[in-house]
């Protein structure tokens, strides 16, 4: 196998391996198993299937990521020496159409982007074991939002990981919230890697809230800066007689230097 460049992201402490050469479909899973000793989930950079998108981006389980779309985002602004606010049409996995995505620099070592998330198919309360959750779905991921609980590692892992057997999404998150401090504690299941990760910063999580917190609000729009271990994301979400009509997020970016991922390893 030939050597594979990449590039690490550090969107809001949500490291990311983006793969940026053509790796065969058999031969991802060990790919993506070596970049996670590295990163917190894995992406690849592919061509695009529609004529109105500036690339792809698949990433290791299918599932949608707001956090790795706005770094490719960035990372393709940075590539052409495009300069200002820069909109980079995206298509990615577990999304359908095109994701508006937008980029421009801060500085030498940040950047920092925004996206459109895909739509709030369903926001729904249920019932999380004995606990009282909040479920929010989108293309590509759904989310379980548990408000002002304590849980330990042990316990919120084992209920993500049976409630995630009952639900047909690729991924599914629980997102530990505290309304206080304006907190969220983000653990992201993917089925197909079977990965399960305690984040440090999650966009679609970032959306839940946000979603939801528009939603109770019942119409107009709601902003918020939502703290998490890596940083903040910024929501904003727009609502009309308690219905998502969007939720745009925002974000800081550190894009590291290519690297390769030599075939001695493979």
């Amino acid at each position: 196998m030939k050597p594979v460049r990449y590039v690490t992201f550090d969107p809001t402490g949500n490291t990311t391996c983006l793969v940026l050469d053509p790796v065969e479909e058999k031969d991802r899973g060990q790919v993506t198993d070596l970049l996670m000793r590295r990163c917190e989930q894995v992406g690849y950079l592919q061509p695009p299937l529609k004529t109105d998108a500036k690339a792809r981006l698949q990433m290791m389980g299918g599932e949608f990521c707001g956090n790795a779309a706005m770094a490719t985002a960035a990372y393709l602004v940075k590539r052409e020496g495009a300069i200002g606010k820069t909109v980079v049409p995206l298509e990615v996995s577990g999304a359908n159409g095109v994701i508006s995505c937008a980029a421009w620099r801060m500085s030498d070592r940040f950047w920092e982007g925004t996206v459109e998330m895909p739509p709030i198919l369903d926001l729904t309360p249920i019932r999380l074991g004995d606990l009282d959750a909040v479920l929010v779905r989108m293309e590509g991921i759904a989310h379980l939002i548990l408000s002002d609980v304590r849980l330990d590692r042990t316990t919120a892992e084992a209920l993500l990981k049976e409630k995630a057997r009952e639900l047909p999404d690729a991924s599914v998150g629980l997102l530990l919230w505290n309304s206080r401090a304006n907190y969220m504690k983000p653990l992201v299941f993917v089925k197909k890697s079977d990965t399960l990760v305690w984040e440090t910063g999650c966009g679609s999580g970032s959306t839940a809230i946000g979603a939801w917190l528009a939603s109770r609000e019942g119409s107009g729009i709601v902003r918020t800066d939502i703290q998490q271990p890596g940083g903040i994301i910024r929501a904003e979400a727009a609502a009309e007689n308690g219905t998502v009509q969007y939720v745009r997020i925002t974000g800081k970016i550190r894009i590291g230097k290519e690297e390769i991922l030599h075939d001695e390893i493979l």
